[in-house]
């Protein structure tokens, strides 16, 4: 899976998303990246549907049905992803067709007079905490959608920081010096240690997310010794192998890169944007489609500088 360490690009994921030019994506990255916050935020002028851990199948189908134009999230659901009922229902759910056919595999009065299957065009967005052991539907449905794990570099982190909670300048810079890698999470943790007459915030902090120890050798000795040098002194200094010093090394330079005096301000701003012409499933499937077809409509004429005619020979939106 491709890892995306920018908060600029992961935005653009999210807009794209909204704005309906992705129809299914699935981010995976650790708890307390602002990867909730993003998806409200870029939802914020749109109708959507929101489902959490705490929905069962039957509440999800039901919920879509009666809406099945607006955008749907799944936030935080590793769990549910071992529920094969939900896992169909993202397979579905997830088909790049523009058109999907959401189906109940029974009939059931719970079901409250809704149809046991109905068409829809919402697109959908997955987030991610961890990913289910290995699990060939939920590959499949991983393999329907745009995917990538978001993990932001530490100066990315701190620019995060700096940009929405600027009352907590002093723990940022705390967070900025220190072998550590913060994130929301920490910064509220760490709002409890600094008021706490029992805990040291130093201590706690490089407990809960500091770098191995080994990182600060290596940042010692990259103080010290030419760049040539580093990777024999450190296998010699800490007893890692030499893959075990590239991943430290990346580490440690943005370790480095928070310290430097010219220190980056990374784009980290986000702000709502409109919502998006949302399709109905009436105009979806009133879409023309079919092999031979010319699509004088498709937005990547103008982008290429294509001139008509010009032949699609698939169905454009698979293309």
């Amino acid at each position: 899976m491709k890892k995306i360490e920018t908060y600029r690009r992961f935005y653009n994921y999210q807009l794209a998303w909204q704005a309906r030019e992705i129809d299914s994506l699935v981010v995976l990255g650790k708890p307390g990246l602002g990867k909730t916050w993003a998806a409200k935020r870029v939802l914020a002028n749109t109708p959507h549907h929101w489902f959490s851990a705490r929905q069962t199948p039957l509440q999800i189908y039901r919920e879509i049905c009666d809406r099945p134009d607006l955008p749907v999230v799944f936030d935080g659901v590793s769990a549910l992803l071992t529920d094969n009922n939900i896992v169909d229902m993202l397979k579905n759910l997830c088909e790049n067709e523009g058109v999907k056919t959401l189906r109940w595999g029974s009939t059931t009065s719970k079901l409250e007079d809704r149809p046991t299957s109905f068409k829809c065009t919402s697109p959908v967005l997955i987030l991610l905490n961890r990913m289910p052991a290995r699990n060939p539907d939920v590959a499949a449905v991983l393999d329907r959608c745009h995917h990538f794990e978001f993990e932001p570099t530490k100066p990315q982190v701190i620019g995060y920081l700096r940009e929405y909670f600027p009352g907590d300048a002093a723990i940022i810079d705390m967070l900025e010096e220190l072998s550590v890698m913060p994130s929301v999470r920490t910064l509220q943790h760490a709002r409890d240690w600094a008021q706490s007459t029992h805990l040291d915030l130093h201590e706690e902090l490089l407990l809960e997310c500091g770098a191995p120890p080994e990182v600060n050798v290596l940042i010692d000795i990259m103080a010290r010794h030419p760049g040539n040098e580093w990777c024999a002194r450190y296998v010699e200094a800490t007893g890692k192998t030499e893959r075990t010093y590239r991943r430290h090394h990346k580490m440690a330079d943005q370790m480095l890169a928070c310290r430097g005096r010219e220190k980056a301000c990374p784009d980290v701003r986000l702000d709502p944007p409109p919502p998006p012409r949302t399709p109905s499933v009436r105009a979806a499937n009133d879409s023309p489609k079919g092999s031979g077809q010319t699509d004088t409509r498709n937005p990547l004429r103008d982008r290429l500088g294509l001139e008509p005619p010009y032949r699609w020979w698939t169905d454009p939106e698979r293309n």
